[in-house]
């Protein structure tokens, strides 16, 4: 019973690692800027954002997706892009809305302009780390 388990858990570090490796070797050959840690992949994409990839269950991996410092959705904060499409859109909603107090009209269309620019930027943040996710499914089947 024990040497079946030592053969089980053999074959997930195994097929852990061919996906590890597959992953990596994809990452070298498209010149990918990343960092390994063990059973997790950090991928440094442009501009602000790291997608992180997390080995550590063979059967499927984790993959989280941050914006870092100097971005054009949380400027000096590092966060989740859901979140920061959160933030901005409640921040938005009070500045609009002390503007709204005192003109209704600019407080509408500085509303607008703020929710195109959060869609905008984040469509873009989540357009990149889909295109990766993708290569990388394939890549690894």
């Amino acid at each position: 019973m024990r040497l079946l388990a030592i053969q089980a858990a053999n074959y997930r570090l195994t097929t852990n690692y061919m996906k590890l490796q597959h992953t990596e070797d994809f990452l070298k050959k498209f010149d990918y800027d990343y960092l390994r840690r063990d059973d997790q992949i950090i991928v440094k994409m442009e501009p602000s954002q790291q997608v992180s990839i997390d080995f550590s269950n063979p059967k499927k991996p984790v993959i989280t997706n941050e914006l870092t410092k100097w971005n054009f959705l949380t400027g000096v904060f590092n966060m989740r892009i859901k979140n920061a499409v959160r933030l901005n859109l409640a921040l938005g909603f009070i500045v609009s809305l002390i503007l709204a107090i005192q003109n209704l009209q600019i407080g509408i269309y500085a509303f607008l302009i703020y929710a195109i620019w959060i869609s905008f930027w984040a469509a873009h943040y989540l357009s990149k780390s889909k295109v990766l996710r993708e290569n990388l499914n394939y890549w690894n089947n």
